[in-house]
């Protein structure tokens, strides 16, 4: 069956931000960095860039003309090298059609040199942007003061004070003769995230982050920065799954969800969410294992939910649709009023969408289209209208969605990466499993080590050893990994005598992971000395 082009609409600002797809995580962060300079609107148009602008022969150049640049000349190939290699983000690196994408996401003017189509983000930094937004505003003006440390904003030089890397000064250095870009009109978050919670969450992560900009190395900044950006895009769009499918359920949004309680700074951020997620994660590098297994089997249960996703979505945009179109029904075109047509139908409600399985229908047979067996059968089922409708666009739209929301998925969590939390093998009998990455671990370490109080309406972080268990307990509660036994009654508790073994060997691994990264070290068997240490002394108070 074919459908029209307003019957199968998914991205929606209203409901889903992002248009799923395989994105690249450094490409979302430029894309965000330019948000962030335009104040939120996408910038006023500027002229075409110079094809030559597409090489990084080009900007060696550049750079070997400037003032207080030296070497470029003498050594051109390792130069060329250099910079391909840590400072600009290729497409089609290796190949003879090789071309800049951007520049690396180490400065706030990293998004001056950009070559749009091949820096596609995929509306991930409008989800982004959205969440900071609406979350906790506050983190986007400190998120924006820290990428844009070093530039004089007088000059848009390297204002000669602020102690920056190699990799950012050439960045700073590269762009300073370019052109500003401007804010236009057209803002990009309109509406707030519909879990409004998860943002919170995310920007209080962000301030903690924030708390080591004296302290981390900026190229590892922004890789924390990108891991925490991409783990609760991803996570929001789980949790977007189980939310919708449950307001399309009970057929009007959860009351609890309209006066959100999850707060980042709560020790327990979750508890009172009707829509709780939980990671069972495997912590060893055995895929054969029975944790292992446990791991791959809720993998597979939250992918295979993404279908929940997909179908709400659709038919949300469904009920905006109708409440765009009509509005003499006069139902503000908003996800949480829309809820009322199926709860309260308005009396052409029915006919209205049997009109339109009409329409489709015969549009279909005009052009010869044979309806499958399985359309006659959703149109034969007994639904409503309305809901036969969106089982025919899901039934012909799923396989699209669940390809790409799968591989956004990956690439949200960075999939095998060091900074990842899920891995899969490239056999069948290595499926998909829930896998705490070193250095994800290490950014999670860095985020539970610090306390705060509050002085003059801001937090003043202060960093403190955690114990082993508390920081089991603390991952468990903010982002839903179970590593050792649940503390919630809704995480994967052990069953049987060897899923109990199992746990506890986890909890080993766990340790021994931290172990290796230099975070632990288990001098007594003592409950009370098992701690985790702060790498870096913090103390804002």
């Amino acid at each position: 069956m074919k459908l029209r082009k307003q019957d199968q609409e998914f991205r929606n600002p209203k409901v889903f931000y992002p248009d799923p797809k395989a994105i690249d995580l450094d490409r979302v962060l430029v894309n965000m960095f330019l948000l962030l300079r335009c104040d939120g609107t996408r910038p006023a148009m500027r002229g075409r860039l110079k094809a030559s602008v597409e090489k990084v022969s080009h900007h060696s150049g550049q750079l070997a003309e400037m003032a207080g640049v030296k070497g470029f000349d003498e050594h051109p190939e390792i130069a060329k090298a250099w910079l391909e290699s840590n400072l600009f983000d290729l497409v089609n690196r290796g190949k003879a059609n090789e071309a800049v994408a951007s520049l690396r996401p180490l400065h706030l003017d990293a998004h001056k040199i950009r070559i749009a189509k091949n820096c596609r983000d995929y509306n991930c930094a409008d989800a982004l942007y959205a969440m900071l937004s609406f979350g906790e505003r506050h983190t986007l003006s400190d998120l924006k003061a820290y990428l844009d440390r070093g530039r004089d904003a007088a000059t848009n030089t390297y204002d000669g004070d602020t102690q920056l890397d190699l990799e950012t000064l050439t960045v700073l250095k590269l762009v300073e003769d370019l052109p500003n870009l401007h804010p236009s009109g057209d803002r990009v978050a309109t509406s707030p995230p519909l879990c409004i919670g998860q943002s919170r969450v995310l920007c209080d992560d962000i301030q903690r982050l924030l708390a080591y900009q004296d302290e981390v190395p900026r190229p590892v900044m922004i890789d924390y920065l990108k891991a925490v950006l991409g783990l609760h895009i991803g996570m929001c769009t789980l949790r977007s799954g189980r939310q919708l499918s449950g307001w399309l359920r009970d057929r009007q949004p959860h009351e609890v969800c309209r006066e959100c309680p999850v707060h980042g700074s709560q020790e327990h951020p979750f508890v009172n969410c009707p829509y709780q997620q939980y990671f069972t994660v495997d912590m060893s590098g055995d895929f054969r294992s029975r944790m292992a297994q446990l791991a791959q089997e809720s993998a597979a249960a939250e992918y295979g939910r993404l279908t929940d996703l997909v179908r709400s979505v659709l038919a949300i945009n469904q009920l905006l649709r109708y409440a765009r179109e009509d509005k003499s029904l006069g139902v503000p075109e908003d996800p949480w009023d829309v809820f009322m047509f199926l709860s309260d139908p308005p009396e052409q409600f029915d006919a209205d969408f049997r009109a339109i399985l009409k329409q489709l229908r015969n549009e279909n047979e005009a052009r010869d289209e044979q309806l499958a067996p399985e359309e006659e059968a959703i149109l034969n089922a007994g639904l409503s209208p309305f809901e036969t409708f969106v089982e025919l666009i899901f039934h012909v739209r799923q396989k699209h969605h669940m390809k790409y929301l799968t591989q956004f998925i990956d690439k949200l969590f960075q999939k095998n990466g060091e900074y990842g939390a899920s891995v899969q093998g490239k056999s069948k009998n290595n499926p998909r499993r829930w896998h705490l990455g070193g250095r994800l671990l290490e950014v999670f370490v860095q985020l539970a080590v610090l306390k705060w109080e509050e002085r003059e309406s801001q937090k003043r972080f202060y960093s403190e050893p955690i114990l082993i268990e508390d920081f089991l307990h603390w991952i468990e509660a903010r982002y839903g990994f179970v590593i050792g036994e649940p503390q919630s009654e809704n995480g994967r508790a052990p069953v049987t005598l060897d899923e109990h073994r199992a746990f506890r060997a986890n909890v080993k691994a766990f340790k021994d992971r931290l172990r290796e990264i230099g975070f632990y070290d288990d001098l007594s068997d003592a409950y009370n000395v098992q701690t985790i240490r702060p790498r870096y002394p913090i103390n804002q108070r």
